[in-house]
């Protein structure tokens, strides 16, 4: 099995029914495989497999995070999926709640998918014509290819940023292993002398994104 990332902004979100709406794999852009995923490539695997594809964490089988309610292959971006997630699981709950988070904060969900190849176009090897889906997963961490939005935010531009951000996960439905996790991060985040002037103490992105993969990590 092959897989597929992709960073992207949620599309819907009900926070009630614990549904979230997002792609999972994008048409006419070329990912970091060099692949190009050509629309209508999910049509066929959609209508014959659905009833198997998967929604997981981290491609990890025997984590199980929902249900996809629908995949639309015929979205003119790409594959839209929608998803119900299994809020009386505790890590379903916590990724749903991942997702909450960096949809308010502006930071784009990971998704991936995985996948065998079908079809590849013989006059354009890049293209592939046809995929065969066996699941998507929300991911716990950033993208690598260039649509990816993390290592651009501006909004983030200090430790008070971040410790902003990650404070508001307070007022989300964390578990409580989640939040100890959380309160962690904010301690060693806080531990700066008190002359220091936070919004213009500009940190590396490398060190922004590390801090924000942390809090994601696997548990």
């Amino acid at each position: 099995m092959n897989y597929k990332q992709l960073s992207y902004d949620i599309k819907d979100f009900d926070e009630k029914q614990g549904i979230v709406k997002a792609y999972a794999n994008v048409y006419n852009h070329e990912d970091s495989d060099g692949d190009i995923s050509a629309p209508g490539s999910f049509t066929k695997t959609v209508q014959e497999n659905y009833k198997r594809i998967r929604v997981l964490k981290d491609h990890n089988s025997t984590v199980g995070l929902g249900v996809p309610l629908e995949m639309d292959s015929n979205d003119p971006v790409g594959l839209m999926t929608t998803t119900k997630f299994n809020l009386n699981k505790e890590v379903s709950r916590d990724m749903f709640s991942d997702i909450q988070l960096m949809k308010e904060n502006g930071l784009n969900a990971e998704l991936s998918i995985g996948y065998g190849i079908v079809d590849r176009s013989k006059s354009n090897t890049k293209v592939i014509n046809q995929y065969k889906l066996y699941e998507y997963s929300f991911l716990t961490s950033w993208a690598a290819n260039e649509m990816s939005t993390v290592t651009d935010i501006k909004s983030l531009k200090s430790h008070y940023g971040i410790m902003e951000i990650l404070t508001k996960a307070y007022d989300l439905k964390y578990s409580d292993s989640r939040l100890i996790q959380i309160e962690s991060i904010l301690k060693s985040l806080s531990e700066e002398p008190e002359d220091t002037t936070h919004n213009d103490k500009p940190i590396d992105k490398t060190e922004l994104k590390n801090a924000l993969l942390t809090t994601f990590s696997k548990y």
